[in-house]
């Protein structure tokens, strides 16, 4: 996979990198993981399967309704 980084991008992950000891890609690679799972749906919501709903009408809701 190919990324163009705009040079005022490149500059500041370059240096973390060198003062890290790591290559350059290893903190993109970081980045894009951690934004693909934040893009994910989160396991722990409940997923309720309550089947389809018929048409609603106002006697539904209210009680002046007849």
């Amino acid at each position: 996979m190919r990324i163009d980084v705009s040079r005022e991008t490149e500059r500041p992950l370059a240096d973390a990198a060198k003062r890290l000891g790591i290559s350059v890609d290893a903190p993109l690679e970081r980045n894009i993981e951690e934004r693909t799972a934040l893009a994910r749906p989160s396991p722990e919501l409940p997923v309720w399967h309550l089947g389809a709903a018929g048409a609603f009408h106002r006697r539904d809701f209210f009680d002046d309704a007849r």
